[in-house]
């Protein structure tokens, strides 16, 4: 072993190989690289090649492709070849690997023509694969685009932290760069080894690999946007429907005096127990606001209300907001009393059930870049209170 080698004698390790295997000669000058500097490819797990320590050597590698599916190796085969003076070092996807120390060896296939006629499996293969790849691409860009032009605002400003939101067009744009130039790559290799082999031409040897290191990590980069991507959209699908990153703001059980919040104090005449009072801020909504509280009326039973208050940075998002709101619910547009200071600009109700006394109710108010969801459980028809609702929008 040289002095100086980073690895102890006899130890197993791995090196995952930096470029396409579709790129025949580049793996192959790779492997030959390995091998001057004393590693010894002795086999291949994936696309990653086993090495052992070694006296730094010079080899030639050579990669033939499978002709059929799980295609089992001629033990004649073995033998001739290794009377040429190559050895198998093992399978690469859909490549044998040989190996030959010896300089004077003849070389494995010395006619282009039958060279590439050996190559009819891999064509059909690497066909495959570009299809495949492209449309898999395809299909993750059409899933961060839709997502990102169709998701839910409201499901956005409830379960996402500044991080996400900075995040979110960051990563949108990305992909809109690097899909297009991971499915160039992908067929710009794809044609030029498929004119290679099907015009019988020889490959060149040695190929430069390293600067195709970037085409890998282009490759990788992809896949990790889109794949962040689709686990933030999964995560706001399936993820809790409660507020996630908020601040509690119950001081001695009750909520701050500038939290914006309806108060079954001023709804019903009732002192409210309040159960949840938090804030968040994004940088599309400097100011939210969520609360819960009930009351027991008597002879009635008891009754409840929460409100969401969103103050968004244009109303333009706050008109989007409202119709996020309103479509989730089937709530119905309403006329607002006239005489009401300071009126709203939309008002949407809808009565879920009703019982004896109390109902279920929700409620939307839009007033310019405010927007106040209420549900409430209650004898109050919050129709009647839209004058009292209305107040509550500061702005």
């Amino acid at each position: 072993m040289s002095i100086g080698h980073p690895y102890v004698k006899n130890e197993k390790f791995r090196e995952t190989c930096p470029i396409s295997i579709y790129d025949v000669a580049a793996v192959e000058t790779w492997l030959e690289d390995l091998a001057r500097r004393g590693y010894r490819p002795i086999g291949f797990t994936g696309i990653r090649a086993d090495l052992l320590p070694d006296e730094p050597r010079e080899s030639r590698f050579r990669l033939q492709p499978l002709q059929r599916w799980k295609e089992a190796l001629d033990p004649e085969r073995v033998s001739s070849y290794q009377a040429m003076g190559w050895q198998l070092v093992g399978q690469l996807g859909p490549f044998w690997v040989w190996r030959c120390d010896d300089p004077d060896a003849l070389e494995l296939d010395t006619d282009p023509v039958v060279q590439g006629e050996g190559y009819r499996y891999l064509r059909r293969r690497m066909l495959r694969r570009t299809v495949v790849g492209d449309l898999f691409w395809l299909g993750l860009l059409a899933i961060t685009l839709w997502a990102a032009a169709f998701g839910s605002l409201y499901t956005l400003l409830r379960s996402a932290s500044w991080a996400g939101v900075f995040a979110r067009p960051l990563l949108v744009g990305a992909a809109l760069v690097l899909v297009p130039v991971e499915l160039w790559l992908e067929f710009r290799d794809t044609r030029r080894l498929w004119k290679t082999l099907t015009a019988g031409i020889p490959l060149e040897r040695p190929r430069p690999y390293r600067r195709r290191k970037l085409e890998r990590t282009v490759h990788w980069l992809t896949v990790a946007v889109l794949v962040v991507n689709l686990g933030i959209n999964l995560a706001d699908l399936l993820g809790p429907s409660g507020w996630n990153h908020t601040r509690d703001i119950l001081e001695e059980g009750q909520p701050p005096a500038e939290a914006v919040t309806v108060n079954l104090a001023e709804l019903e005449g009732l002192e409210p127990v309040w159960h949840e009072a938090a804030e968040k801020t994004l940088p599309i909504a400097p100011e939210m606001y969520t609360t819960g509280q009930y009351a027991y009326f008597p002879l009635i039973g008891p009754v409840m209300a929460r409100s969401d208050y969103y103050c968004l940075k244009t109303e333009d998002l706050a008109r989007r907001l409202a119709a996020d709101l309103t479509q989730a619910q089937g709530l119905a547009p309403q006329p607002i009393p006239e005489g009401v200071t300071n009126a709203p600009d939309g008002f949407w109700w809808v009565q879920e059930t009703t019982g004896d006394t109390l109902s279920d109710q929700y409620a939307v108010l839009l007033r310019g870049r405010e927007v106040l969801a209420v549900i409430y459980h209650g004898v109050k028809d919050l129709r009647e209170s839209v004058p009292y609702l209305a107040s509550l929008l500061p702005d």
